[in-house]
């Protein structure tokens, strides 16, 4: 078996600047700014930065490259030259999953890799098309915030109306059923599967549009990123998506909703206890899975408060209206981004988000364990209470 071809593992920004690739601003550079998060129990000092929210997401761009491999799970690119990866992972602080999987393996330093002899594929060819795969896009989070805003911000350009998109093959239907609203019915979907591969002569490829580690390395607390959002791409395809069904926001009637979280991983064990508190204080129990996507975006639409657990559901937050806040119950866990829900309401211009933090019942001792952030955790019900108080405050 020939050796794995180790190639430099560069920003696309720095290849195209080196090969002289056409790039084109998408969206400017915005600066994403909110209040001081609220958070149920007051935390210790020191134990999470509580001030303003406050960060400059840059601009968007869309870099047309040629003679490129796309492989499916994977938004990391190939070209006769290099490997290319975005500008806002951090190869000494994050952990991609490319990297987790054992497909594509790196040198000391992290500036060269090789695609591993072991990742299978199977070649297909593709003259012109946009790119839209990722190694979390089967997430629904990752999905709402990182992938379709880049679809949406380069479906919105006319010239490329008729490209192909490149996306994953495994997709739930509930996804699939949001690109068809946001890029239209006729659009050609090319589908790669995980162990598939397509060589494509010119590839238009959108650069972040939202990013938040897939797992992190060993770092210093104060550097774990909580996640980034670009508030127009973000709110381009929040709008587009409310348009095409028909979506808006009711009156002041909206109801309250407790979003049930059905997982077995990072499991709430009393959220049964929390859940006939809350209903009787007026909430209505909404199970994201079982509503179709129209259905998410229509209700959390027309929501007046959201409160629920920590999980790929409480992504449809992107959708409430500014008046709409929210509350979050997370495992009190440092070494995770806890402030991602916040920053990605203020991005998609949503209501306020409060936390509720409980401890894990029985957490790992290696932080950075693959599943350290994912065990089950409680929380105390009066702090959930005095949460959802000063939520509603926040509505008057």
């Amino acid at each position: 078996m020939a050796s794995p071809l180790i190639l430099p593992f560069v920003t696309e920004e720095a290849y195209a600047r080196w090969a002289g690739a056409p790039q084109a601003v998408l969206c400017k550079a915005e600066r994403v700014e909110g209040d001081a998060p609220q958070a149920f129990p007051q935390p210790e000092p020191n134990f999470y930065d509580l001030a303003p929210l406050d960060y400059e997401f840059p601009s968007v761009t869309l870099t047309t490259l040629r003679n490129v491999v796309v492989r499916g799970r994977s938004n990391i690119l190939t070209t006769p030259e290099a490997i290319l990866r975005h500008q806002l992972f951090n190869p000494v602080a994050d952990l991609m999953p490319e990297d987790f999987y054992g497909r594509l393996a790196f040198a000391g330093d992290r500036n060269s890799g090789a695609w591993m002899p072991t990742d299978p594929f199977d070649v297909d060819y593709l003259p012109e098309a946009a790119a839209f795969t990722d190694g979390v896009a089967f997430n629904y989070a990752h999905w709402i915030t990182e992938v379709l805003p880049r679809m949406a911000a380069f479906v919105r350009e006319d010239a490329y109306a008729s490209l192909p998109l490149i996306i994953d093959a495994d997709l739930h239907e509930n996804i699939l059923r949001s690109i068809v609203l946001l890029a239209g019915p006729e659009r050609v979907l090319h589908r790669l599967g995980p162990d598939q591969l397509v060589r494509v002569g010119v590839l238009h490829n959108v650069s972040p549009t939202g990013y938040v580690p897939f797992k992190l390395r060993p770092q210093s607390l104060d550097s774990i990123c909580h996640g980034l959002f670009g508030p127009q791409a973000l709110r381009q395809a929040v709008g587009q998506l409310r348009r095409t069904i028909g979506s808006k926001p009711a009156d002041r009637s909206r109801p309250k909703l407790f979003v049930r979280r059905n997982s077995t991983l990072r499991r709430m064990v009393n959220e049964a206890e929390v859940e006939e508190a809350l209903a009787a204080w007026g909430f209505v129990v909404v199970e994201p899975e079982r509503l179709s996507f129209d259905e998410q975006v229509a209700t959390y639409s027309g929501a007046g408060m959201i409160v629920g657990a920590t999980g790929a559901a409480m992504a449809n937050l992107v959708f409430c209206p500014p008046d709409c806040p929210a509350v979050v119950m997370m495992p009190r866990f440092r070494h995770t981004a806890y402030w991602y829900w916040r920053r990605m309401a203020a991005a998609a211009g949503a209501g306020p988000v409060l936390h509720v933090s409980g401890d894990q019942i029985d957490p790992t001792e290696d932080p950075y364990a693959p599943l350290a952030v994912h065990a089950d955790f409680a929380v105390e019900l009066g702090d959930v209470l005095e949460a959802v108080e000063a939520t509603e405050a926040l509505r008057r």
